[in-house]
């Protein structure tokens, strides 16, 4: 889910906070995680994926498995 707008995320049950400021609205996008290797002979579509946690609040980024996330936004 990549949006626009921000996110709260629950990852194993528990709702995810910055680990930095402790507040709780996040931008969200995903990522390819490809090494030059992968680059180069061009197979990036076969790497795995991330999804992104950006605080709102101080910046603090987070990787998750895409797989272990729920979303939802302010307006779900």
């Amino acid at each position: 889910m990549s949006t626009n707008e921000p996110v709260w995320a629950v990852a194993g049950e528990r709702t995810v906070t910055c680990g930095h400021c402790g507040q709780g609205w996040f931008w969200s996008r995903n990522i390819v995680l490809s090494s030059g290797t992968a680059t180069l002979f061009g197979v990036d579509a076969f790497s795995p994926e991330a999804t992104v946690l950006s605080c709102t609040s101080c910046g603090k980024i987070e990787l998750f498995d895409p797989g272990a996330l729920r979303l939802s936004s302010a307006t779900a």
